[in-house]
Parts: structure tokens; sequence; C-alpha cells
């Protein structure tokens, strides 16, 4: 065993520690109990300790004492599936709910199947065979088609379910669980899951809180519901699968490409060696407003435009109109002309905001009229778009 394994394991031990403590009495607590009095959870990101990146592993310990250690790719998916619930606004006793749902179902992979042929058309990490469930929820044919339910954002929110859900109810999300805030957490699992196994659920209780406080689920230890850390209001998540690199950043350059501009109003995103057809993920809320041969554009609620290039029309996963939230998945990485390459180009256009903070963002006009640098943006929501432990920068 390593000694970063080691460090990372302790850390891990001591952050539960006191929950384990408590012995099964703790786990038997009812929800209201197990947040502490919080009852919301802020709407900004803060990851690994405030620096946006996701930890390149992590270490969870169950009840019992067993450790399980998280990769960066399960990471990614807990973070993405964790922005969907705070962009519905989730209390903390139902992101509990759910974390322990999906770490007994999946262990935050997310799975296709092989009795359902159409799962593996779309962008999965491991195949299962248990009836007909996909995704790291485990979620059967009731809850959705293939396309929709192998969409992060859209099983995190056919799991909440509530008025807004997309299950209209049947089956049962959590929100619509009558009194559920008064069971345990895995009393609550089971009412929406409905488990051959309704025990198995409550030996992630302390497991969840350890990922909850580094994914910033908890605020990353801001107090209330309105963020810390002079971060703006709003969930910002990774718009490609970590780690990626940087191959072009914002500003002027030289022309890569015929056809391509000599002033870059974005930055370009890679993963690397492979990146065609790598999922592309909406970074914040918001709804489509353009969808074109090279643009595929999302407006925020604070007026603010958001564009990722490159991908090709026929791969979208969303158009005109719809209705996207941080973590789902919209389109994979193309090579649309002019480009260089497959790549994502993604770009911050802020000519109808309505944020304060984001108004104060510096803008060429004389250049790129109305844009401003991606990573100057994302920074105001605790995100670091290329972080220096992963990211590497090319250009």
């Amino acid at each position: 065993m390593t000694k970063k394994l080691i460090a990372i394991i302790t850390a891990a031990v001591l952050l539960v520690g006191g929950f384990l403590a408590a012995g099964a009495a703790s786990v038997s607590m009812s929800l209201a109990a197990l947040s502490g009095g919080q009852n919301c959870v802020p709407g900004n990101v803060v990851l690994a300790g405030g620096s946006g990146a996701i930890p390149s592993e992590l270490a969870v310990t169950t009840t019992k004492g067993d450790i399980l250690v998280l990769s960066a790719k399960q990471l990614q998916n807990a973070s993405q599936i964790f922005a969907t619930a705070r962009s519905l606004n989730v209390s903390e006793e139902g992101l509990t709910v759910m974390t322990i749902t999906v770490l007994q179902e999946s262990k935050f992979w997310l799975y296709a199947n092989s009795t359902v042929s159409d799962s593996l058309s779309y962008p999965y990490d491991k195949v299962g065979s248990d009836h007909d469930s996909v995704n790291p929820f485990q979620q059967r044919g009731n809850w959705g088609s293939v396309k929709d339910r192998m969409d992060l954002g859209y099983a995190t929110r056919a799991f909440f379910g509530g008025p807004t859900g997309p299950n209209g109810g049947t089956p049962a999300g959590l929100l619509d669980q009558p009194g559920w805030e008064g069971m345990t957490a895995g009393q609550a699992a089971q009412a929406v899951q409905v488990s051959a196994l309704p025990d198995a659920y409550d030996q992630w209780v302390p497991a969840a809180k350890t990922l909850i406080d580094t994914l910033g689920g908890s605020g990353g230890g801001s107090s209330g519901c309105a963020g810390g850390g002079g971060t703006a209001n709003g969930t910002a998540v990774m718009p490609l699968n970590t780690p990626f690199q940087m191959t072009s950043t914002f500003g002027p350059r030289e022309t890569p490409t015929p056809g391509a501009s000599g002033w870059h109003a974005a930055v370009d995103l890679q993963n690397w060696p492979g990146p065609c057809g790598q999922p592309v993920f909406a970074m914040m809320e918001g709804t489509v407003t353009e969808s074109s041969r090279l643009y595929l554009s999302v407006q925020h609620p604070d007026g603010f435009v958001i564009s990722y290039l490159h991908t090709y029309k026929s791969e979208r996963l969303v158009d005109v109109g719809a209705t996207v939230t941080p973590g789902q998945q919209i389109a994979v990485v193309g090579n649309e002309a002019p480009s260089t390459g497959c790549h994502l180009d993604l770009r911050v256009n802020v000519s109808k905001n309505t944020n304060a903070q984001v108004a104060a963002l510096p803008v060429d006009t004389a250049n790129a009229p109305g844009m401003v640098s991606p990573e100057q943006f994302f920074a105001l929501y605790g995100l670091t778009l290329c972080p220096t432990d992963w990211c590497k920068r090319t250009y």
C-alpha cells in the first residue's frame, strides 16, 4: 500500500471516526438529526477544500469499518449527481439518502446492462445484468426510457421525484414518500428502491458524510445556504470527465487552422488521448437557446450564456427550449469545423447578464464584445477550470 493511499485512508477514518464512535445508535437516528440543523444545501461547488478539483481517489468507511476507495471517475459521477441534487434545493438529509442509495447500488459507477442492449449505445463505466436495471441508482424500466435512465441528471431527478420530478409520482421518488424526513436514512432509501436487501443501506451513512463533506454538499464549511468564500450563487460542474487538458486559452493566439480566429474568445478542453465522442456536460442550469451547426448554447437564469462548440448537431442530446441541470450530459465531443481536432470550445457571453459579481469581470470589448474568460468566470463559482494537479496546459 502506498504512503499516499495510507494517508487518504487515515484521513477518511479520522473524518468519520466521531460518527463511528456513536455506534449503531447514530445510524438509527431520524434524518432530521443527521444534518445537525442544516436544512439546506448551498448552491455553489466547493470541491477538495475549495480548489474545485475532484480528488484522484477518496477512501470512505462503513459502520462495520470496511474501507472503500473511490476512483476519480466514481467521484466525477458523484459530483455530477450532487450538482443535480443541489440544483433541486435538496436538503442535506435528502443528500444523505441519495448517497447511501448509490453507494449500495453501484458505488457511483454508471452501469449499462447486458440484457438491455440499447443501454450499451450510451456512455457507461461498467456492464451489469440485474434484471433491466441501469445507471448508478439501478433504476428499472418503469423509471423511464433507456436514454433517460442512462443520463445522470435524469436519474437523479427521478430518484427525488416530487412535484417537478420526471416520474409524475410513479414510481414514487424520495420526495413522494410521506414522512420520509422522520425515517432513518436506510428506511427512506428502501422506501424508494424497494430492495431485496433493505438493511444494507444504513451501513453507508458515515461514507455518505465523507462524500458530502468532500464534494461540497454541506458547503465546504460555509454556513447557511448562501454559499461562502466569496463565490457567486449557483452550481457549476466540470464540462468533461476528468482529467482533461487545456489546449488553448482565452485571448490572442496564432490562428491554428483556416477559418479559426486569431483572438480566441474561449478555452479549448480535451480528454487525451481519446477525445472524440467523450461526454459533454452542462456546467450550469439554464435553457438551450441555440443549437446551430457550430453552437450549442445554454442561457442561465441570470442572463449569461455558456456555449459548447464543435459538437456535432446530430449527436446532441438536447435541443432549443430544453431545460438542463448541472452535470446533465448534453452532447459528445466532436470536430465540427473550423476545428483542429476533437475538442470542446467553451465560451461565456455576459451581454445579457444580470448578476452583479459576473458584471465585475473584465470584458474585451474590442476583440470579443460580451465575452469573458471562462477561467475567471467559473472561479466566481468556486470551480478551478484547469487545476494544476491534474490538468495539463499544452498551448
